[in-house]
């Protein structure tokens, strides 16, 4: 049985389908502070859900290396897994 995420986190998943900074992330959940966003983004990251896919700052792919006191500096998309659970349990309702 597959793991079921919170509400932030299933969220987060949905606005990475498509490569996003994290300061987009924050401006599309207004209603959850960026520590939150933070907090979770880095368990999806743990849990092979989502990883960070480019720096920003040198434009070059980030790899599974990243520094998580600067998210700022990344941008993120999903992995696999993230990409099945988004197809397992987020269908239009």
């Amino acid at each position: 049985m597959e793991e079921q995420l919170d509400p932030l986190a299933e969220q987060i998943i949905s606005l990475l389908v498509f490569e996003e900074t994290f300061e987009q992330m924050v401006s599309e959940l207004p209603q959850y502070s960026q520590y939150a966003i933070a907090d979770e983004l880095k368990n999806l990251i743990v849990k092979d859900f989502a990883r960070p896919y480019r720096d920003i700052e040198n434009d070059t792919t980030s790899g599974i290396l990243y520094d998580s006191d600067h998210l700022k500096a990344y941008s993120f998309t999903l992995t696999a897994r993230g990409i099945t659970y988004l197809e397992n349990n987020l269908k239009v309702k």
